[in-house]
């Protein structure tokens, strides 16, 4: 029994960084509806795996736990998207900072800006990273930094 609770719960869990490592918003959809969507997906996700883990009552644990983080998740996704798309196109580097202080996404061509030109469309490369700040010390702790081949007009 316990065995089988394992496999499901592991199972689940590479599931959903699978699912929630290529999770992007929808273009134009606000910060608030992201993180209701984020919320939803972190509850169903959460209680999914509680459940598998604690039956009933790890299932609620898992749904809060899920939610919490499905919302916190929101904004950086939001930004990071939007600070790519721009950075691309006006070839120069882009911050978003959180009203509250706590999370930052930086966006920044590479290669001096330099465009590719793939089977006819334009690309530009951009380096976008993003943050969690401690608000007392503003201290800094990159949480994902990668490299984007990102679409241009033009």
């Amino acid at each position: 029994m316990i065995f089988k609770r394992f496999v499901s719960a592991l199972m689940m869990a590479v599931w959903l960084v699978m699912s929630f490592g290529c999770a992007t918003t929808p273009e134009g959809q606000s910060q608030q509806q992201a993180a209701v969507t984020g919320g939803a997906m972190g509850a169903l996700a959460g209680g999914l795996i509680g459940y598998m883990v604690g039956g009933k009552e790890g299932a609620l644990v898992g749904a809060v736990a899920g939610a919490a983080l499905g919302a916190l998740s929101a904004w950086a996704i939001e930004k990071r998207n939007q600070a790519i798309k721009e950075a691309a196109l006006k070839n120069e580097r882009v911050i978003y900072v959180k009203e509250d202080q706590t999370e930052k996404v930086v966006a920044e061509p590479i290669d001096q800006g330099k465009i590719e030109e793939v089977e006819g469309k334009k690309y530009r490369k951009v380096k976008v990273a993003t943050y969690k700040v401690d608000p007392k010390t503003k201290k800094e702790e990159k949480t994902s930094d990668t490299i984007e081949r990102v679409p241009i007009e033009g």
